[in-house]
């Protein structure tokens, strides 16, 4: 049987169209439905924890002051200064040797008593030990804020010429301890001497114990040059 060209076209189209469908009633019915592809679900978010900051490293080790005299001249100050309670005090890390001036002077003198005398001359003594004979020697006055105001106080002062004030008072109290020190052989050469007055209080001048502590004459002895190799 010849089918024309027109038919076989309308034929071709219905099978074609069939093929796509296909039949329900005959379960050839093949439903294509064009479905888009499933999003791929996203990974999920990774927190990152942060690392804890390192532990800070240990402070370093604070250096100690080397002493400023040698562990047996340090020993014969001590011993002198428990043979004086009350007189003088010494720190070998500031190297300082800090005088009770009430101990020293009587109000408003600037002559010392017998006793810290005595102690000065023996500490001289020490201070030109081999050990300790480069060491240098600043003499410093200190006094309350008090005004000087006794007659003999004035006359004295004017006849060292110096200031009738707690400077001038100062300034010739440290003399006099420095003197007593060269009596006991330190050179004059190894001494400066210095007046504060009231200008360095090492306490609260409110208090009659806080004048006592500020009425001092200290000595600082400074620590042997180091020379180069």
């Amino acid at each position: 049987m010849s089918v024309c060209i027109k038919c076989a076209t309308v034929l071709t189209m219905v099978v074609l169209m069939f093929a796509a469908t296909g039949c329900e009633s005959c379960g050839l019915y093949k439903k294509i439905v064009a479905e888009e592809p499933a999003p791929i679900p996203a990974a999920p978010e990774r927190i990152v924890e942060a690392s804890p900051p390192p532990p800070p490293p240990p402070p370093a080790p604070v250096p100690q002051p080397a002493p400023v005299l040698p562990p047996a001249v340090t020993k014969s100050i001590q011993e002198l200064s428990d043979k004086y309670p009350g007189m003088f005090k010494y720190d070998n890390n500031k190297g300082l040797l800090r005088f009770n001036a009430d101990a020293m002077f009587d109000s408003g003198s600037v002559v010392v008593k017998p006793d810290a005398q005595t102690a000065l001359g023996k500490l001289a003594t020490i201070l030109n030990e081999e050990e300790a004979r480069d060491r240098k020697l600043t003499v410093v006055g200190h006094t309350d804020t008090d005004r000087v105001v006794k007659a003999g106080t004035i006359r004295t002062l004017k006849s060292l010429n110096k200031s009738v004030d707690n400077a001038g008072l100062s300034e010739a109290r440290a003399e006099a301890v420095a003197s007593l020190l060269q009596s006991g052989g330190i050179e004059p050469s190894r001494m400066v001497t210095r007046g504060r007055g009231s200008t360095e209080p090492a306490a609260d001048n409110s208090t009659p114990q806080g004048k006592a502590r500020n009425r001092r004459v200290e000595v600082f002895v400074t620590p042997a040059a180091k020379t180069g190799a």
